[in-house]
C-alpha cells in the first residue's frame, strides 16, 4: 500500500512538472510573439527579405519590441512584410520611421530593425506602412572578401613564381639585375646621349649666335629680305604667265572662231590654194627676172657700151 501511495505521488509530481513546464515554455514563446501582450501591425516592402521568416525578431534601437507575423509575395519583385510591434512603444514608432532587415551577428538568424524616425512626423497608426531601406549584405560582403582573398593568394604566388625566376636568372629582368654586362651597355648608352646632348647643345648655342648657314639663315634679316624679294618676283613671274595664257587663250579661241588672215590661211582650202599659186607665179617671175638679167649681161651693146667706156 505504501509503496503504491509513493508510486502516485512521484508520477503525480512528474505530471505537475510536465505541466509547469509546457506552460511555462508556452507563456515564453506567447511573450516571444506577443501573444499575452497588446501589439500593432505595421508593414512594410521589401525586394528582397533575404531569407528572413515569420518570428524573427524586431528591433528598435537594440531592444527586442516585436516579431514578423507574416512575410508575403504581393508581386514579382514586391514581397509585404508584416510587423508585430509591442503597444508600448507606438509612441516611439514615427512615420518616418525606417526598415531594414539584418543580422544577428556575422552567423546568427535575420530580424528586423526599426530606425528612429523624427518627433514632428508623429506615431505610425495600426496597419502604417514604414519606409525599407537596402541593407548591407553580408554574405556579399564576405563573398567580396573571399574573391579578394583569394586574388591576394593568385598574386602572391606569381610573385613567388617571378622572384624564384629572377634568382635563377630567367627572363630579361632577372637578366637586367644579375648580368652586370646589361649595366654597362645602359651606362655606355647613357653616356652616348649625354654626348649628343651636350652636341645639341653647342649646335643651338652657334645657331644663336648666328655662325653657320643655319645660323645666317634664322638670324640674318637681309637673307630674309632676300626671299621676301626673290617671292615677291615670283609672284610677278606668275602674274605675267596667268597674262600670258589668258591671251593665248583669246588668240586660240580667235583663231577658231575664223577671225583673220591667219585663221583663213589655216582652215580656209581655196584661200591656202590661191597662196600657193601666187608662189609659183612669184617664183616664175623671179626666174623670168633671172634669165632677162643674164640676156642683158650676155648683149652685145651692152659689151659694146662696157668696151668704149673700158677705152676711154
Amino acid at each position: 500500500m505504501g509503496k503504491s501511495k509513493s508510486r502516485s505521488f512521484k508520477l503525480g509530481l512528474f505530471v505537475s512538472a510536465g505541466v509547469l513546464l509546457f506552460m511555462l515554455a508556452v507563456y515564453y514563446l506567447g511573450s516571444k510573439q506577443n501573444l499575452f501582450s497588446s501589439s500593432f501591425t505595421v508593414q512594410s516592402r521589401f525586394y528582397d527579405v533575404k531569407g528572413l521568416v515569420e518570428g524573427n525578431k524586431v528591433r528598435y534601437s537594440g531592444i527586442d519590441v516585436g516579431t514578423v507575423s507574416s512575410v508575403k509575395l504581393i508581386a514579382d519583385s514586391t514581397i509585404m512584410v508584416e510587423l508585430s510591434i509591442d503597444e508600448r512603444v507606438r509612441e516611439f514608432i514615427r512615420k518616418d520611421s525606417k526598415v531594414e532587415i539584418g543580422r544577428e551577428g556575422l552567423m546568427g538568424s535575420k530580424l528586423v530593425f526599426i530606425h528612429p524616425g523624427t518627433a514632428v512626423a508623429g506615431s505610425i497608426g495600426d496597419n502604417g506602412e514604414l519606409e525599407s531601406v537596402k541593407s548591407v549584405d553580408i554574405e556579399e560582403m564576405l563573398r567580396e572578401a573571399q574573391k579578394i582573398i583569394d586574388d591576394g593568394r593568385a598574386v602572391s604566388k606569381n610573385l613567388l613564381a617571378m622572384s624564384r625566376k629572377i634568382n635563377e636568372g630567367e627572363g630579361d629582368l632577372a637578366r637586367l639585375i644579375n648580368d652586370n654586362t646589361i649595366t654597362t651597355t645602359l651606362s655606355q648608352t647613357g653616356d652616348e646621349l649625354l654626348g649628343i646632348a651636350q652636341n645639341a647643345r653647342e649646335i643651338t648655342e652657334k645657331v644663336n649666335k648666328g655662325e653657320g648657314d643655319l645660323g645666317r639663315l634664322l638670324n640674318d634679316t637681309t637673307i630674309t629680305f632676300q626671299m621676301n624679294k626673290s617671292l615677291n618676283q615670283l609672284e610677278e613671274v606668275g602674274a605675267n604667265t596667268d597674262t600670258f595664257t589668258q591671251e593665248l587663250a583669246k588668240f586660240g579661241k580667235a583663231l577658231n572662231n575664223g577671225e583673220g588672215m591667219l585663221n583663213r590661211l589655216v582652215y580656209d582650202s581655196i584661200m591656202a590654194v590661191h597662196v600657193d599659186t601666187t608662189i609659183v607665179k612669184v617664183g616664175e617671175g623671179v626666174d623670168d627676172v633671172v634669165e632677162t638679167a643674164e640676156a642683158i649681161r650676155e648683149s652685145w651693146l651692152l659689151n659694146l657700151f662696157s668696151g668704149r667706156k673700158k677705152k676711154k
